[in-house]
C-alpha cells in the first residue's frame, strides 16, 4: 500500500512544479502526439536517455487505473493459461525549459496467472530453462511494482542524459505446492549525443542491470506431494538434484550499449544499433550457495527508418531486427552424502537462438480535426532451441504479416476519439522437432503440447478505443477498452482490457 500511495503522489509533485510549455501546448495536441504511430515507431532512438530531450514537443502527464482479463488456452504450460489483474500507472514527461527535460513512471498491479504448470518460479522468460517444476501447479498470485525516472540536459552542442528504473514482484500460491518468489531488477543507463553540422545527431549510451530472484517452495499436506524437478531445458532435468531442493537464488547481471544517428529536427531518418550481454547464476542456498547452472546470453538489435512529409500526408519505411543467443551450462556434482555435493565439472548443453526482422511501412493523412494512420508490416522469424545430451531440439521458421490502422478524431477542445484496429497472421512454414523419449510420460506430454502451440499457425484481430472528455471533477479524462482475438486451428485466445484515466 505504501508503494501504491507513492504512485498517486507522483503526478501531483510534477503539477506543483513550474514547468516550461509552448504557447500552443493544448490538450488535443498532447493527445495527437501521445497516439502518434510515427512517434511510437521511432521510440528505439530513446534507448539513449540523452535523446529524450527532443522526443516530444509537448509536456504530458498520464494517470490511469486498469483491469485486464486474458484467457490463453494456447500457450506453453510454463506461462499458464492467462491472467487476471488490475492496477494503476502514472507517467510524465516534463519540459522544464528548451534545454532540459525530466520524465518518470510508476505502476502497481496485482492479480493471478491461471493454471501455471511445470514452473514454480517467477520471470520465466528471464531465468528459463532452469526452473523448479512439477505436474500439479495451479494459479499463481502476484504483485508487481515499478518505478523509473530520467533527466536530459543540453550543453552547447552536446546533450547528456541519465535514467534508472526499479522493478519488484512477489508471486505465490496458497495451496500445495506453495512457492514464494521475490524478484527485483535495478537498471541504470547513461548517454550523450552531439549535434553535427546543425543537421543530425550522433549518440551513444551504456547500460547495466542487476537481477535477483529468491525462490522457496513448501508443502503443508501430510498426504504426500508431487516430484519437484530441477529442469535443464526441453524436458531434461537433473536427476541428482530433483526431489530434494526447495530453495534457490538467481543472480544476474547485464551490460550493454548502443549507437544512434538521426536527423536532428524531425527525426526524419535514423539508424540505431545496440548490444547487451546477460549472465545469470542459479545458486542452491540449501547447500552453501552451490552454483547449479549458468546462463550466458547475447542480444543484438538494430533499427532504421526514413520518413517523408508532403503537406498533410506523411509516409515512410522502417526495419527492426533482433538476434538473441542464449546458452546454458550445467555444473556436475558428486553426491558424497545427503548434505554434501562436490562440483566435479561443467557441461554446456542448452542453447536457444532467435532471430527476427520486421519491415514496416507508414502512411498518415492529417486534416484539421482528424488523422488516419496505416502501418502494414512483414516479418521473418527463425528459432532454434537445442539440448545436446541427450539430443532434443525444436527448429521453427515463421512469417508474420499484417496491418494496423488508427483513426483519431477531435470534435472540440474537450472531446476526442481514438480507434485503433489491426489484423495479423503468423505462418509457420517450416518446423521440425525431436525430444528425448526416455523421460517421464507427464514430461513427454508437456513437451508435445508446448510444441503443438509453438508450431501452430494463427491469425489475430484487435481493436482499441479511447474516448477523451471533460467532466466537472476530472478534467481531460478518458475511458478506454481493448480486445484482442487470436484464432488457432482448434481454439482461440482472448484478451480484454479496460482503462480509466486522465491526461494533463
Amino acid at each position: 500500500m505504501k508503494h501504491f500511495q507513492s504512485i498517486l503522489i507522483l503526478p501531483i509533485l510534477f503539477l506543483g512544479s513550474e514547468v516550461y510549455a509552448q504557447d500552443n501546448d493544448s490538450i488535443m495536441k498532447k493527445i495527437r502526439e501521445e497516439y502518434s504511430y510515427e512517434r511510437i515507431l521511432k521510440n528505439r532512438i530513446n534507448t539513449n536517455p540523452a535523446n529524450m530531450l527532443d522526443s516530444r514537443k509537448y509536456r504530458i502527464t498520464v494517470f490511469n487505473i486498469f483491469t485486464q482479463n486474458n484467457d490463453t488456452p494456447n500457450e506453453i504450460q510454463q506461462k499458464g493459461k492467462g491472467k487476471d489483474l488490475w492496477g494503476a500507472e502514472t507517467r510524465t514527461h516534463q519540459i522544464l525549459d528548451p534545454k532540459t527535460v525530466v520524465w518518470g513512471n510508476a505502476s502497481y498491479s496485482q492479480g493471478k496467472h491461471k493454471q501455471v504448470v511445470w514452473n514454480e518460479n517467477a520471470d520465466y522468460d528471464i531465468i528459463y530453462p532452469y526452473v523448479a517444476a512439477d505436474s500439479v501447479g495451479g494459479d499463481m498470485k502476484f504483485e508487481n511494482y515499478a518505478f523509473s525516472g530520467g533527466y536530459s540536459k543540453q550543453l552547447n552542442t552536446f546533450t547528456v542524459g541519465v535514467t534508472g528504473s526499479y522493478k519488484a514482484s512477489l508471486s505465490y500460491r496458497d495451496i500445495d505446492p506453495r512457492p514464494k518468489n521475490t524478484s527485483a531488477q535495478f537498471s541504470l543507463a547513461l548517454g550523450a549525443n552531439k549535434l553535427m553540422f546543425n543537421q543530425f545527431k550522433i549518440g551513444a549510451y551504456l547500460e547495466a542491470e542487476k537481477y535477483t530472484q529468491k525462490h522457496y517452495l513448501s508443502f503443508v499436506s501430510n498426504q504426500g506431494f508431487p516430484m519437484i524437478y530441477n529442469m535443464n531445458g526441453l524436458g531434461n532435468y537433473n536427476a541428482l538434484l530433483s526431489g530434494k531442493l526447495r530453495q534457490a537464488y538467481y543472480e544476474g547481471w547485464s551490460y550493454g550499449g548502443g549507437l544512434q544517428i538521426y536527423e536532428a529536427e524531425n527525426r526524419s531518418w535514423y539508424l540505431t544499433a545496440g548490444m547487451k550481454k546477460f549472465n545469470l547464476d542459479k545458486l542452491l542456498t540449501e547447500y552453501a550457495d552451490l552454483t547449479a547452472s549458468k546462463i550466458e546470453e547475447q542480444q543484438f538489435n538494430f533499427s532504421l527508418g526514413k520518413s517523408f512529409e508532403t503537406g498533410t500526408i506523411s509516409w515512410g519505411i522502417s526495419a527492426i531486427g533482433n538476434h538473441t543467443n542464449r546458452k546454458g551450462t550445467e555444473n556436475l556434482f558428486l553426491n558424497d552424502n545427503s548434505r554434501n555435493y562436490i562440483e566435479i565439472g561443467s557441461a554446456e548443453r542448452y542453447s536457444h537462438r532467435v532471430t527476427d526482422i520486421v519491415f514496416k511501412g507508414f502512411l498518415e493523412v492529417e486534416h484539421k480535426s482528424a488523422k488516419s494512420s496505416l502501418i502494414p508490416y512483414f516479418g521473418l522469424i527463425q528459432e532454434n532451441e537445442k539440448y545436446n545430451n541427450p539430443l532434443s531440439f525444436i527448429h521453427l521458421s515463421k512469417l508474420s504479416y499484417g496491418a494496423d490502422y488508427q483513426w483519431l478524431k477531435t470534435f472540440s477542445d474537450k472531446l476526442a476519439l481514438s480507434v485503433s484496429t489491426g489484423v495479423s497472421i503468423m505462418d509457420v512454414y517450416k518446423k521440425d522437432a525431436a525430444f528425448n523419449s526416455s523421460g517421464k510420460p507427464a514430461i513427454q506430454k508437456m513437451l508435445q503440447e508446448n510444441y503443438q502451440f509453438q508450431s501452430s499457425d494463427f491469425w489475430q484481430a484487435k481493436i482499441d478505443i479511447h474516448f477523451h472528455f471533460n467532466v466537472p471533477v476530472i478534467k481531460n479524462a478518458y475511458v478506454g477498452g481493448k480486445m484482442v482475438y487470436t484464432h488457432f486451428k482448434n481454439d482461440n485466445n482472448m484478451l480484454f482490457t479496460a482503462t480509466l484515466g486522465a491526461i494533463f
